[in-house]
């Protein structure tokens, strides 16, 4: 019987259990979302599938989405102090090429700057006092990390009423005497503005671990962790469900200048061996990368796996350019990608950078090299297209992903050999506010560079700066 008639004869509400459980997992996150209004046996129905943990067809990612400083608030975003507007997010569906409107759970949303995301719908944000969180955009879950103060470099100085009034932050730089990034020479502390720390210290957010329900309550989460890519020096530190402070993961390699962490896959190891526990990669700007088991009951040590990498500038040249980017990414189990994006400053070629005069620079292009364990070393990828193998890449601050394009019938409106990208920085309060985000599609097969679909206008503004999401209805 068709769905047609079935519906005459009974009503959408009478349709059976198991064909609402079985098309439920198909839906994309936007019909997900509406599928409990439709009536009681569907809200029934949804709330069966997600304690049952049924498994989600692909998401199409979105892109978090600027705020338009002139938008009038709508009819719900009358408040008298505008406080409905502030909590709605924005982000753009890249199989539909259409924005979606979502309220968020304080603080305001306005306030916060993204500093990572991850494949399982979590975004790690920090709000006005720099304080950072978990947060999954689409069902409200919310989960507040160790403060700020507690990394090692970091002093805050409170008020009376205990709030923050300044971060004092205590910085390191590189002696030209040393190797890549060279020896640790300090300099006397800095004092910042609550709302400025975020700029100075947060570089990159990795959630190793996704936050998952251990109780009935709302606020019973566990099993999460968090490494933070921080200055000075590109430090790392990490944060697990119940700490309460931040802990520094390369305390006896504090000179490495770390760039990008990747978590990698639970089937194997990169080496092929098979584990049980959630490690992650990370690389530092001469392109070496390391493993470290960050479930480790005693503190993780790194375990060295790829070598330097030769690309068409230093390692030192990229981490203190804004114009050079290097980006992990794990294509397989045993097989790591390092992506080394170019820029250049913005020129009239691109139509359509908005206001050109405050663009800095624009992608012109990448370069892919491999590594397998096999090898164990770097090679450059001249067939770009034949490494991606009709996948795409999803890179910036969120995690650094391969996924694949809509032509194998995944992901929704992702173009095959294509690389998104997002503008990452190093970020300041004046660039994330006056300066356009460099965000775009690059086609290796073609070299073009393009704004994503439907976002042209949107990246007209800066504030906050966009980000890749990859939405889920699991937290």
């Amino acid at each position: 019987m068709s769905m047609s008639k079935l519906a005459i004869a009974g009503g959408w509400a009478d349709l059976p259990r198991d064909l609402l459980e079985s098309v439920l997992p198909r839906l994309p996150v936007p019909d997900r979302v509406r599928f409990p209004a439709v009536c009681t046996a569907w809200q029934s129905a949804h709330t069966a599938a997600a304690a049952a943990g049924l498994p989600q067809a692909a998401p199409s990612p979105w892109l978090m989405l600027p705020f338009n400083p002139t938008a009038r608030a709508g009819r719900n975003d009358n408040d008298d102090d505008g406080s409905a507007k502030l909590s709605v997010a924005r982000f753009l569906n890249l199989a539909e090429g259409r924005a979606y409107a979502i309220r968020q759970p304080a603080p305001a949303a306005r306030d916060r700057l993204c500093v990572g995301s991850s494949p399982d719908g979590w975004l790690v944000t920090a709000d006005a006092c720099s304080e950072l969180s978990l947060l999954n955009p689409v069902t409200g879950a919310q989960l507040r990390l160790p403060p700020a103060a507690t990394l090692p470099f970091v002093d805050a100085r409170r008020g009376s009423d205990g709030r923050v009034e300044s971060y004092g932050l205590r910085f390191s730089f590189a002696d030209d005497g040393g190797g890549e990034c060279g020896e640790e020479a300090l300099v006397p502390p800095e004092m910042l503005a609550p709302d400025r720390l975020r700029y100075e210290v947060y570089e990159k957010a990795v959630v190793v671990s996704a936050p998952r329900r251990v109780g009935t309550s709302a606020s019973s989460w566990g099993g999460y962790a968090v490494l933070l890519i921080c200055q000075p020096l590109g430090r790392l530190a990490v944060a697990r469900a119940g700490d309460a402070e931040w802990a520094l993961l390369d305390a006896d390699t504090p000179g490495r200048c770390w760039v990008d962490a990747v978590r990698a896959s639970l089937s194997s190891g990169a080496d092929g061996s098979r584990r049980d526990h959630q490690p992650v990669y990370t690389m530092d700007a001469a392109g070496r990368v390391d493993a470290w088991d960050t479930d480790a009951a005693m503190a993780p040590r790194a375990v060295a796996l790829a070598p330097p990498c030769v690309c068409s500038c230093s390692g030192r040249a990229c981490a203190m350019s804004a114009a050079c980017r290097k980006y992990l990414v794990e294509l397989s189990p045993g097989r790591l990608l390092l992506v080394h994006r170019l820029r250049e400053a913005a020129h009239a070629r691109y139509a359509w950078e908005p206001r050109p005069e405050h663009v800095e620079y624009t992608t012109t292009g990448v370069e892919l090299f491999e590594w397998t364990a096999a090898t164990g070393q770097w090679a450059r990828a001249d067939g770009k297209d034949r490494v991606l193998g009709g996948r795409a890449l999803f890179l910036g601050k969120s995690a650094s992903l391969c996924v694949p394009a809509d032509d194998a019938g995944w992901c929704a409106g992702v173009r095959a050999n294509c690389v998104y990208f997002t503008d990452d920085g190093p970020w300041s309060h004046y660039r994330c506010h006056e300066v356009a985000p460099d965000v775009g599609v690059l086609d290796v097969t073609d070299g073009s560079y393009r704004p994503p679909r439907g976002a042209a206008r949107d990246l007209l503004w800066k504030w906050p700066p966009p980000v890749w999401v990859f939405p889920s209805l699991a937290g």
